[in-house]
């Protein structure tokens, strides 16, 4: 019997503990998303870029937490990939997914997709670029 209390009292704490997290993680949250136009990948021996994405003016001041991007490989097996800023790069690995972001990565910082073929590959088009930023408000990600 008094196991089933305890067992009791914590599914009644379970729904606004619940709750409260939702809300609170919904509050802070904020993200942004781009589609650059397509890259042309012609070569093994150099690096090649996506345009510059840069948040828009509702997302300034975000603390950026987490990545995400897709992408589509027409024309041969697919570059090896990373989403750069500055010189701080996160290796993709495959056309889609999801990562934390670097810690040094900054809102007001704009971000780049960087392609290489690998040696001995053929020259293919990156296609259907899409970056999405998720983070938090500065000051109301708990630091």
């Amino acid at each position: 019997m008094n196991r089933r209390g305890r067992a009791g009292r914590g599914r009644w704490l379970l729904p606004p503990l619940l709750w409260w997290l939702v809300t609170a993680a919904g509050a802070a949250t904020v993200s942004w998303t781009a589609t650059p136009a397509a890259v042309r990948v012609a070569g093994p021996d150099r690096d090649y870029h996506s345009a510059t994405l840069t948040a828009p003016a509702p997302a300034a001041g975000l603390v950026p937490a987490q990545v995400s991007w897709a992408y589509r490989v027409r024309g041969g097996p697919p570059p090896r990939a990373w989403l750069c800023q500055g010189g701080h790069c996160l290796r993709l690995h495959g056309a889609r997914g999801r990562a934390p972001a670097p810690p040094r990565w900054r809102a007001d910082a704009p971000l780049r997709f960087r392609f290489r073929l690998a040696d001995g590959a053929t020259p293919v088009r990156v296609e259907q670029l899409r970056l999405t930023v998720t983070g938090a408000r500065a000051g109301q990600s708990g630091e």
